[in-house]
Parts: structure tokens; C-alpha cells; sequence
């Protein structure tokens, strides 16, 4: 106790002195002052961390009466260092994924919420906790620890109508938490696929996609079709390809049950690390899922046998069959598939499945501009494209439960537009990208809607003789927002949510970043960087405690927040808009 008093004391201490970043999220629950009780799940360093995951035990707290629960994860680290991708598992489920800020060698500090509710059925139960971090700490080049500490907080909260939380909670994954390691799926090289057979008696089926793309696949939203990746030789290797398409899909048995055009993730170290600090990124903390109804596939679903889950990702390629093709390394997904019981039958039948599901519809058009120089020879001085896709499916089927009949289904309505424009042997590229769709599934008539616009400017000087190992700068601008409204299906179907949702958040950041020799750390007195990040929620929280309304909006400057505000009611969120135009900067 004397030893946990004293960590307790230098974190606080630590913390005061540290520069606080954070991440612009409506909080989980109006206060978190009075849980029914509380445990700390572990608290844990992470230095040469690859392969070596945190691995301990979880058990509810005894006599203790709860139904919401939530993770409070708390972060301190100093030193150089990059962000880390972390992800956080319930034996092979995994139930939480997130980024790290990038620490300052006068250290920084962070802790976020996260409502967990959803996993009732996992939390009511002893699990294996793996939390994993990769992360790399050499005494030169990168010397910032992360130290992690996970607390859980209970509160026996009432919900109106009532709470129902999914009875049984089944992971897409590699199952391998048996070897005390994670259980991500690492896409393309792996299958992606798992045999599971539900129970008959399954009235409801909601799956839960978790994917982001890293490495080469970090910026997927920037890359170009394939046939394109040497349009400027003497740059070679800067250009990623596979195009800057991606839709994840999830298969029932080899057929499409429904598609996420992911939300463009910009980590903390992304384009220019100085721009996410102390604001970081929108959802840097908390990656989003994407949730897909199965419901309708319940009559093939209930029968007793082994069915196989597969997610797979894709991207654009115009000399594929249907134009749809492969991507690069590495995706990492994993999926939870939530099952609600019908105790009053044996089994769920179902007649009159209909399946009407198309490949995606591309358009693609592509202007390389060039230049004869004296000698002749043909250079390329540009590279600008449009690609935009649309894509539409619909699954039904009528639900026989005794003499009642239910008619339900998913229908998901896409479009993604992507204009690019380079120059500069592309060390200049602007993009213009906005993602959009609606979806609709059993759980509700309402039908939601979501928008993500990026407008994004980077212009890298680099060294001839290498990025990665001598000194260079980058300025970027950036103006972007998540626009989402509808139902959240999993609160939603287990009575933590009573109807439809709002999610308003804009970020415009303006940065010029000049990393030293170390590449993982600016330059004082060269960088600068501006930003700001608006918020507005309103919500339908079926407790008192449950948030109905709350923004924020913050302003900062070189590392220091200028102005903060945040309260219980809606604010105006202004629009993202086009880059201003600077020298250099090619339009788009």
C-alpha cells in the first residue's frame, strides 16, 4: 500500500508539471465522482514493448451491483519518442483501440473515458486483460517510456425502458490470447476469418468492425493507383499505391453482409507531428467501430452449424474484375459479434431472404502534366486525379417468431469522392476528400447519416541524402470534421441510449514543423503551429446520468491552449472549407 501511495504521489507530481493533451470527446456520463465501487486493472510501463503486452487477470468487483462501467485510461511519458498504435482486449476480444500522444522531453499527460457498457456480459466475468503497446526505447534516438495506468469504475445506474445488454459477445479474431498475446487479424496476409456457430434462438445480431490502416497503409486516404506510384522517378519510394480507396468488408459464408468506408484517422505523429499537440486528432484516443445488423441473416444463422465470419479490406484498382482490388501492409481489424437471445423460442426461422448487393461503382480520372527540358527528354511536373465511388446493398428477410412475423433489414447507401494534386516531385500534395453514406437496420426506423470532409495540405523539405536520417521540415494545414447523426445500434439495442444521436466535430490546425537529426523531435524557435477544434453532441441517454447535450470548443498556439470552453448544451459547428491558398500549394 505504502509503494502504490508513493507511484500514486510521483504520477501527480509528474502530471502538474506536464503539458496536458487531450482529445475533444463528449464525456461518457454526466459525473464520475460517486461509482458503486472502482478497481484499478493495472498500471504498467511500456518501453522495448514489442511482442511484450501487459497480461493480467480481470475479475468484477466482489459484492458489488453495477450496470454501466467505465475505463478510465491515465498516460504520462516524457522523452522522444512516436506515437503508438494500443489496443486493449478482453481475452480475444478486443474492446478498446487508441494512439498515444508524442511526449516532449519536459513530458506530457492525458487521460480519456471510455463507456463500456456494452460489454456487460464480458465485464460480469473473470477475462484475460491484454493490453498491448508496442513501443521502442534504445537510450538515443527514442527515449520515451509510456506509463499506463487502467481503472475501472462501476455505477448501478436505471435505464428507461430497461437495460438489456447482449447476452453473448463472439470475436473475430485470431483467437490467441491463449499465448497471452493479441488477437488482431493483420490484413492482407491473414485470413481474416473465423467459424462460429450462434445460437438457434439468436433475435438479434449486431457486428462490431474495429480496423485501421498503419505502416504503409497509415495515410491510405494519400495514396495513389498503383500504376502511378513512379510517376516521379527521382522520388522514388514516396508515393504509396493501391489507390486512396478503402472498404472493409464483412463476409457470412464468402457473401458481403455489409461495408465500412473508414473514417480518415490522422495519428499524433501523422503528416506533421507538431500539428496534434496538445489538441491531438479527432479520435486519435478512441478509434471508431463501424456496427453492421445481421439480423436479417438469422434464418440461415440459427441452424446449428459452423458459419464462417470473414473481414477483409479492399481497395480501387481499374484492371481488377469490378475494378475492386488489393491493398498494401498492413491493416489490422478484428470484429465482436453481439447476440440478444429470444428466450420464448427454440429457434429463429426466417423465409423470403433477399440479398441485393452490387460491387461499388468508380470513376477515375488522371492528368499528368509534363515538361520537355532543353535536352529533349519528358519530365513529369504534376499528378492530379478525381476517383470517386458509390456503392448501395440492401439484406431483408421476414422473422417468424410463434404466429408473429418481422419484417427487418440493413441497407447501406455510400459515396467517397478523393481529389489529389501534386507537385514538386510530390513533396507538395493537396487533397480534398469527403466520405459519406446512411445506413438503417432492425433496431430502429431511423435511418443514419454520416460525413467525414478532409481538406489536407503537406509540403516536405527534405534532405537529398534522406527524410529519414538528416534534418527536414514539413507545413501543413489541414480543415476536417465527423458529422455524424442516427442511432448508435449497440447502446441503443442494449438500453443505455433511447433514440437518435448528434455528433458535430470540426478541427482546422496550420503547422511548420522542423524535425532535427533525431527525426522524432522539432526544432525550437522554427516551429509553429495554430489550430482550433469545435464539438457539439446531443444525445438520448435512457439514465439521469446519461449525457443529452455538451461541446467544446478549444483554440491553440505553439503548445498552448489559448481558450477552452465546454459545457452541457449544443454549439454551432462551422463547416470545414477549402484551404487557403499558400505559395507552393497545388489546387485542387
Amino acid at each position: 500500500m505504502k509503494i502504490r501511495f508513493v507511484l500514486a504521489l510521483i504520477w501527480c507530481s509528474v502530471a502538474r508539471s506536464a503539458l496536458e493533451v487531450f482529445q475533444a470527446a463528449p464525456p461518457p456520463r454526466l459525473d464520475l465522482d460517486e461509482p458503486a465501487c472502482r478497481q484499478t486493472l493495472f498500471s504498467h510501463d511500456f518501453g522495448n514493448s514489442y511482442g511484450a503486452p501487459y497480461v493480467g487477470p480481470y475479475a468484477p468487483p466482489a459484492n458489488c451491483t453495477f450496470t454501466g462501467v467505465v475505463f478510465n485510461l491515465s498516460v504520462i511519458s516524457s522523452g522522444r519518442q512516436y506515437d503508438r498504435l494500443a489496443t486493449l482486449w478482453l481475452d480475444n476480444i478486443e474492446v478498446w483501440r487508441m494512439s498515444t500522444a508524442m511526449p516532449t522531453q519536459g513530458g506530457i499527460h492525458w487521460s480519456f473515458q471510455k463507456d463500456m457498457t456494452v460489454w456487460h456480459s464480458l465485464l460480469r466475468s473473470s477475462q484475460k486483460i491484454i493490453f498491448d503497446l508496442g513501443n521502442v526505447v534504445d537510450g538515443d534516438r527514442y527515449t520515451g517510456f509510456f506509463n499506463v495506468t487502467m481503472e475501472a469504475l462501476y455505477f448501478n445506474d436505471d435505464y428507461e425502458p430497461g437495460f438489456h445488454p447482449a447476452e453473448q459477445i463472439y470475436p473475430i479474431s485470431t483467437l490467441s490470447s491463449v499465448n497471452d498475446t493479441t488477437s488482431l487479424f493483420s490484413l492482407p496476409g491473414d485470413s481474416g476469418s473465423v467459424s462460429l456457430t450462434l445460437p438457434r434462438n439468436v433475435k438479434t445480431a449486431v457486428v462490431s468492425i474495429m480496423a485501421s490502416g498503419n505502416g504503409a497503409e497509415e495515410f491510405w486516404f494519400t495514396n495513389v493507383p498503383t500504376e502511378y506510384v513512379n510517376t516521379f522517378p527521382s522520388n522514388e519510394g514516396w508515393l504509396y499505391g493501391y489507390s486512396p480507396f478503402r472498404e472493409v468488408q464483412l463476409l457470412i459464408d464468402g457473401e458481403v453482409a455489409g461495408v465500412s468506408w473508414p473514417f480518415p484517422i490522422l495519428f499524433t505523429g501523422g503528416v506533421d507531428p507538431g500539428a496534434w499537440r496538445p489538441i491531438v486528432g479527432i479520435d486519435a484516443f478512441e478509434l471508431p467501430s463501424f456496427e453492421i445488423d445481421l439480423t436479417p441473416w438469422l434464418g440461415l444463422l440459427t441452424d446449428g452449424q459452423e458459419h464462417i465470419f470473414q473481414l477483409q479490406v479492399v481497395g480501387y484498382d481499374a484492371s481488377a474484375q469490378d475494378e475492386v482490388g488489393p491493398i498494401g501492409e498492413n491493416w489490422w481489424v478484428s470484429g465482436s459479434v453481439f447476440v440478444w437471445l429470444d428466450e420464448a423460442v427454440e429457434q429463429a426461422t426466417a423465409r423470403d431472404f433477399i440479398r441485393t448487393v452490387s460491387p461499388p461503382s468508380f470513376d477515375f480520372h488522371p492528368v499528368v502534366g509534363t515538361t520537355i527540358l532543353e535536352n529533349g527528354t519528358a519530365t513529369n511536373t504534376s499528378f492530379y486525379f478525381a476517383l470517386t465511388a458509390s456503392r448501395t446493398l440492401t439484406i431483408s428477410s421476414t422473422l417468424l417468431s410463434g404466429d408473429a412475423l418481422r419484417e427487418v433489414a440493413w441497407t447501406q447507401n455510400l459515396s467517397f469522392s478523393n481529389i489529389q494534386n501534386m507537385t514538386d516531385e510530390a513533396f507538395n500534395q493537396s487533397l480534398s476528400m469527403v466520405t459519406s453514406g446512411s445506413h438503417s437496420g432492425s433496431a430502429s426506423d431511423i435511418v443514419s447519416r454520416y460525413s467525414y470532409p478532409l481538406n489536407l495540405f503537406s509540403a516536405y523539405v527534405v534532405n537529398s541524402s534522406g527524410a529519414t536520417t538528416n534534418p527536414g521540415s514539413v507545413f501543413c494545414m489541414a480543415d476536417r470534421s465527423k458529422l455524424v447523426d442516427g442511432i448508435s445500434a449497440l447502446p441503443f439495442l442494449s438500453g443505455i441510449s433511447s433514440g437518435s444521436e448528434s455528433l458535430k466535430t470540426r478541427q482546422n490546425v496550420t503547422s511548420s514543423y522542423h524535425w532535427n537529426q533525431t527525426i522524432v523531435e522539432g526544432t525550437e524557435g522554427l516551429d509553429t503551429m495554430d489550430g482550433e477544434v469545435w464539438l457539439s453532441y446531443s444525445g438520448s441517454g435512457a439514465s439521469k446520468h446519461g449525457v443529452e447535450a455538451y461541446h467544446r470548443y478549444a483554440r491553440e498556439k505553439n503548445d498552448t491552449i489559448l481558450a477552452d470552453e465546454q459545457g452541457g448544451s449544443e454549439i454551432p459547428v462551422p463547416g470545414t472549407v477549402p484551404l487557403p491558398f499558400v505559395e507552393g500549394e497545388p489546387m485542387v
